[in-house]
């Protein structure tokens, strides 16, 4: 995968220089040439998002074994409060998946293309559990922060899950100024976007966010936690912990177990 991402990257850098060296741009009109700028300011964008996850990719092949569990591990009395965190599911499913993740992060997105799409359909979509999605953006991922809440202010349009799947589905392009290009697409509204992406007003639920993940010793992204959801309170008591981009098989045998202590069923409203 690391070849790969340093082909595309040698490639972009070879496709800026050549727009750049091209005798016909220096013949181009102000507009055109404007238009060529831009271009190259793109693919340098893309360059940039490619060497971060080169980066980020040599940092998890030097990590040790001991950071990443090959299997679930059991937290002792950790408890998230989930009123505020963007989450999905039957309202009567008592297991809940809460996804600590960061937009930019590789492993992440690994995930979201390899893992969640059976997880959501065999546990998700079925009725059994809720999947809950808990902020926690990386300092070294520039762009991150802001797509966290380009995600909650398409929340406040009723798209969160929409954002969600897009800004995963095109973590190249997460650049400040290419998100009001994600809410076009997905047909919110342009100017209360930008206004609420402007604005920062999400911003402290996040950080809120950020500081739950902490307290629960998350290091990395994506970790998940595992726990029994009580709606009168709307937090969660979690069982189990998964960390990193884990194959299906991992993720099937801790929600398997974790409906199994509640007698197998997906809803109990005691």
């Amino acid at each position: 995968m690391t070849g790969h991402f340093i082909r595309r990257a040698v490639a972009l850098a070879a496709a800026v220089v050549s727009l750049s060296a091209s005798p016909s741009a220096r013949l181009q009109s102000p507009s055109d040439y404007q238009a060529l700028k831009k271009e190259i300011d793109a693919l340098k964008a893309q360059q940039q998002a490619l060497q971060q996850q080169i980066d980020d990719l040599k940092a998890q092949n030097k990590a040790p074994a001991s950071a990443a569990p090959a299997g679930p591990i059991q937290p002792v009395n950790l408890v998230f409060q989930l009123d505020k965190v963007a989450m999905r599911g039957s309202e009567a499913a008592r297991v809940v998946l809460i996804e600590v993740g960061d937009f930019e992060c590789p492993f992440c997105g690994r995930h979201f293309r390899q893992t969640a799409p059976q997880v959501e359909k065999e546990f998700v979509d079925s009725g059994k559990i809720r999947h809950a999605f808990l902020n926690f953006p990386l300092d070294k991922h520039l762009n991150a922060f802001k797509a966290s809440e380009a995600a909650s202010c398409a929340a406040d349009q009723g798209k969160y899950w929409p954002m969600f799947d897009r800004l995963f589905s095109n973590q190249t392009t997460l650049g400040l100024r290419q998100l009001p290009g994600h809410a076009l697409a997905l047909g919110l509204n342009a100017d209360t976007f930008k206004a609420c992406l402007d604005s920062g007003k999400h911003g402290a639920d996040l950080k809120s966010e950020m500081v739950q993940a902490q307290r629960a010793g998350v290091t990395a992204t994506p970790t998940f936690f595992l726990g029994v959801f009580d709606p009168k309170t709307h937090s969660a008591k979690v069982s189990s912990r998964i960390v990193g981009a884990k194959p299906l098989a991992v993720f099937e045998e801790a929600i398997r177990s974790s409906l199994a202590a509640l007698g197998g069923g997906a809803a109990r409203n005691d």
